[in-house]
């Protein structure tokens, strides 16, 4: 009988590592990269289908000064905000887009009529040329 009580203590005895234990918890389900991926298509889609687009980081000020720019203008531009972290790889799905010369180099991008213009450098050289305002008409996005 004390044999019995033993094993079923688990008292310290080689027979108590016999006991299986409860099975590991399942891994954490990969993250959704079809949600990602739509996401970015999405980005793409967006850029096609509107006459002004201006992909930002969310929170920079560069990225604020081209769209209080396009606003002073009348221009209504569909703004894609991203997160710092994702900067890297949405720089590399704009850079898919054709017509593009591979891509922005950094944000804010401004795509106007879906081709890129470039960053706040471009756009603001194309302002102080006289030529931004044509773009935008010319694209559709300003009527006056």
């Amino acid at each position: 009988m004390h044999r019995t009580t033993s094993h079923r203590s688990g008292g310290g005895s080689s027979r108590s590592t016999h006991r299986k234990s409860p099975p590991p918890p399942p891994p954490p389900p990969p993250r959704d990269q079809s949600k990602r991926n739509v996401r970015n298509t999405g980005i793409l889609k967006v850029v096609a289908e509107n006459p002004l687009v201006i992909v930002a980081v969310s929170g920079c000020f560069m990225c604020v000064t081209v769209n209080g720019l396009v606003q002073r203008l009348g221009v209504n531009p569909k703004i894609v905000e991203v997160e710092e972290v994702n900067k890297i790889a949405i720089l590399v799905k704009l850079s898919k887009i054709e017509g593009s010369d591979g891509g922005p180099w950094e944000l804010p991008a401004v795509y106007v009529g879906g081709k890129l213009l470039g960053g706040v450098d471009k756009v603001m050289e194309a302002h102080v040329k006289g030529e931004f305002v044509p773009m935008l008409r010319a694209a559709g996005a300003l009527w006056l």
